[in-house]
């Protein structure tokens, strides 16, 4: 058996008891006796780090509503084509909830502005560029839905010079030139 000082799994467990710090920094150890079903004691080791946290408890640590803050803290530095697409995606998630939520923003000043031109202007202005903002969002996230990488198969090309369906190799489409009947 390992000695648990040294192992990679003691990291873990150090970065998986600080994101949890962060989360409930007061009585840690009775948030995470009620989520993972331990007794006092118990949970007491897990924040002091003298114990590991088990498989089944980073499986529920995972699975709870702050998940992916615990998912971030186990992947660390590691960059697979997965993890950073992921990162991506969320992030580009993060961005339009945020945007959704100025608009909201925005449309309540509308509606309880005075009628003042000028404010009426700047509110417009400001929803026009939330619009802006949204064609890009909307931009990037269709090209990290076509950067997807492909996680079938482990000698997938990086830059993904053939398409994949259905286990057969695709070759890139014809160039169709519109009107000129070339």
């Amino acid at each position: 058996m390992p000695d648990r000082v040294s192992c990679t799994f003691s990291a873990v467990s150090i970065d998986l008891t600080q994101v949890a710090k962060s989360k409930f920094p007061q009585k840690t150890w009775a948030h995470l006796a009620s989520m993972l079903g331990l007794q006092e004691r118990a949970a007491k080791y897990r924040v002091s780090n003298s114990r590991a946290y088990t498989a089944d408890e980073i499986r529920t640590l995972l699975q709870s509503e702050d998940g992916l803050d615990f998912l971030a803290a186990i992947m660390a530095d590691a960059e697979p084509k997965w993890w950073w697409w992921a990162k991506q995606v969320m992030t580009v998630a993060s961005i339009k909830r945020r945007r959704h939520e100025d608009e909201q923003e925005i449309l309540k000043l509308e509606t309880s502005a005075p009628a003042e031109t000028g404010a009426r202007r700047r509110i417009k202005g400001a929803l026009d560029a939330n619009r802006n903002i949204k064609a890009a969002v909307d931009r990037a996230e269709t090209a990290l839905g076509v950067q997807r990488p492909n996680l079938d198969s482990r000698d997938a090309d990086a830059a993904g010079a053939g398409a994949r369906l259905s286990g057969r190799s695709v070759a890139p489409a014809k160039r169709a030139y519109a009107g000129r009947g070339r």
